[in-house]
């Protein structure tokens, strides 16, 4: 969470989250893993669609370490299901607990991997304001 919002975040997104999640006053969650899409990122189906200034997010993610402690998440959604290569259809969010929409369900009860929390998370209707400071968007660079 704190290395995307280093390298991808702006000034704002930056001064807002970043002192919380580095003090440990807020704890961060990355979210890529899908009950399907594992480690295969591309084929993820959490789906943001653009309505005007916002993106509405829709599907689940799974397996998220941190999620059901996350203050602030950064979570990958497609964008563009026509992008080719694929990864060029990934684009990345900033999610806050608490956002309507959003939510985590119970954490899961791992057989040896106590270390960390996991859970999924559930997105329904969830609305991202698209040009304000709490979200922003970019394509995703790495998967290519």
């Amino acid at each position: 969470c704190i290395n995307q919002l280093v390298r991808n975040g702006n000034e704002a997104q930056k001064e807002k989250y970043l002192p919380k999640l580095i003090s440990g006053e807020y704890i961060g969650a990355l979210a890529m893993s899908e009950p399907n899409a594992g480690s295969d990122v591309v084929s993820m189906k959490l789906k943001a669609e653009k309505k005007g200034n916002h993106y509405i997010l829709n599907g689940n993610k799974f397996w998220i370490t941190n999620g059901p402690d996350a203050d602030v998440l950064i979570v990958y959604a497609k964008t563009d299901l026509a992008a080719v290569p694929a990864s060029r259809g990934i684009t990345a969010f900033i999610v806050e607990k608490g956002m309507p929409g959003f939510s985590t369900s119970k954490k899961l009860d791992k057989l040896g991997m106590r270390g960390s929390n996991t859970c999924e998370l559930i997105f329904e209707d969830c609305k991202i304001p698209g040009s304000c400071k709490r979200s922003w968007t970019t394509p995703f660079p790495t998967c290519t």
